[in-house]
């Protein structure tokens, strides 16, 4: 969904190899800007506006006023949607996945799609938990991992199939059948030797995911 708070300034494309934690939370936060907009509608008067940043990253002169779809932004804003974690291992491992048996991880970056069309934030933060009961294929992967984190993308439907294949076309796809028993897709988890926050095409990806026309 449409960041209206972030969408302008996410048009500055800045150097993926300096991307740190930091900026990406900062990046992600949408969604508690989008609630905080909503909450205070009443009581400020919020005039959004679109500007041209330049290649050299000056401001142009034409300035366009926008109109935000508040009926959409109540219906998107709830705790709901799709979420990426990212994962890292500092080594390579041999690790058992439920009924897919034991696999071999190799070091670097997992990136898994999964969807939770209520309670977002707790199902995002039941993953984050090391001790749980082992129920789906990730929860083996994020009891041996060294890294956690995670990039929510709230919205009504349930887009982890179609962020899939897009993630599918610009990193490494992982084990066959994994987070993917109940879909056509090959794999919910992906790999890349590189953390995924310095590639640009991953960005691209979130980009288009959480940023599309309400309309």
């Amino acid at each position: 969904m449409a960041d209206i708070g972030t969408s302008m300034i996410s048009r500055l494309r800045p150097n993926p190899a300096k991307l740190d934690l930091n900026m990406v939370h900062a990046r992600f936060s949408h969604g508690l800007c989008s609630l905080n907009m909503l909450k205070v509608r009443n009581d400020l008067m919020i005039l959004p506006v679109a500007i041209e940043w330049k290649s050299d990253l000056s401001i142009g002169q034409e300035v366009k006023s926008l109109e935000i779809p508040w009926e959409y932004l109540g219906q998107e804003i709830k705790d709901r949607g799709s979420y990426l974690l990212v994962l890292t291992l500092e080594r390579e491992k041999f690790i058992e996945i439920g009924r897919l048996g034991k696999l071999m991880f190799q070091k670097g970056y997992y990136i898994y799609v999964g969807s939770a069309m209520s309670n977002l934030r707790a199902r995002i933060k039941r993953h984050r938990q090391k001790r749980k009961k082992q129920h789906w294929h990730i929860d083996y992967l994020t009891h041996v991992a060294d890294g956690f984190f995670s990039i929510p993308i709230r919205s009504s439907q349930r887009q982890e199939c179609e962020i899939s294949q897009s993630l599918s076309s610009i990193i490494k796809s992982g084990p066959s059948g994994f987070g993917s028993s109940d879909c056509s897709c090959l794999t919910h988890l992906f790999y890349s030797e590189k953390n995924p926050l310095q590639i640009e095409a991953f960005h691209d990806v979130l980009q288009r995911f959480r940023m599309r026309h309400p309309f």
